[in-house]
């Protein structure tokens, strides 16, 4: 997905209950949220409550059919990874795409901010279980895409359940255009970017792309600003690092996007991407989780063999 999709202007713009009157087996009951590229609802299936993104269709020569195929492929790999949430069902019409998961009531940075506030053991509880879950989709070829504390939901007894798969987001975003982010993933509008910093890159030349970097890497689009390419393991641990920090700092954002990129560059880590408590095993284990350079970083499955028995 690149500046085309970013650029393309509805002729008109409905309501997301809008979406749901074709879909007799759906009953629009609240909206929770709206952006650009997604418009979020609540609604009612003889299942029970589950969450529906809608995607509206304004160019109808996007690869739609090919996300879906891969989003149901990604719900069966992930049927038995009790900690993760993939979406389970894919509607394609004329006017939208849907995507329908279950509803969870609370996310990690909702409870955050809810009494009791979690203790120190919760929060260790929860951080062994979100690396548990990225060791789980990594194994299987999986990865994440945006990974922060809004996408990690958690139920009433902690139970932590990694959710939102963004299989259709680009891989890779323009270091000079901050547009794109915005569009796909600031989609929480508080203004925090956990995408790893590799992810951005210089737009090349167009005159020397290869032609056949228009049919690959899983693009909702034939045209993008950057090279393409599938996400690595190594991307989630950074996020999955950043929204730990912000669990471990109480609330306080681990980065955004003009502090990511100069992270990039090469200025020194901010105090935000450093914990505040005195724990030197989690501090070690979340400051190698956002080293800048990928190769620094390990796999989940080594982070959680190197803390067994701690």
């Amino acid at each position: 997905m690149g500046n085309q999709l970013v650029g393309v202007a509805p002729s008109q713009i409905y309501p997301v209950e809008h979406y749901l009157s074709d879909h007799a087996d759906l009953t629009f009951d609240q909206s929770l949220g709206s952006t650009r590229f997604l418009k979020v609802a609540r609604a009612r299936s003889q299942e029970g409550l589950v969450v529906v993104k809608v995607f509206a269709v304004h160019d109808p020569s996007l690869p739609l059919a090919e996300h879906k195929e891969r989003i149901l492929k990604i719900k069966e790999q992930l049927a038995s990874a009790f900690n993760c949430l993939p979406f389970q069902r894919v509607i394609l019409t004329d006017k939208a795409g849907l995507l329908m998961r279950e509803y969870c009531k609370c996310s990690v940075y909702d409870r955050m901010s809810t009494r009791p506030f979690l203790t120190v053991l919760e929060k260790k509880w929860i951080t062994f279980q979100v690396l548990y879950a990225l060791h789980r989709m990594h194994k299987l070829g999986i990865c994440h895409g945006d990974i922060k504390l809004e996408n990690i939901m958690v139920t009433s007894w902690l139970w932590v359940l990694l959710t939102d798969i963004a299989s259709f987001k680009p891989t890779f975003l323009p270091d000079d255009n901050p547009a794109d982010f915005s569009y796909f993933f600031d989609t929480s509008r508080r203004r925090l970017c956990y995408v790893a910093p590799e992810r951005f890159v210089g737009a090349p030349d167009p005159h020397n792309r290869p032609a056949s970097d228009d049919k690959t890497g899983g693009l909702l689009l034939s045209e993008s600003p950057c090279k393409v390419g599938e996400l690595v393991p190594s991307m989630d641990i950074f996020s999955a690092g950043c929204a730990l920090l912000e669990l471990w700092n109480d609330g306080t954002p681990a980065l955004d996007l003009p502090g990511l990129l100069a992270y990039r560059n090469g200025e020194e880590r901010p105090a935000t991407m450093t914990l505040t408590i005195d724990d030197p095993q989690l501090k070690s284990l979340l400051h190698s989780m956002t080293e800048r350079n990928p190769r620094d970083r390990r796999s989940a499955e080594l982070y959680l063999d190197e803390a067994r028995g701690k």
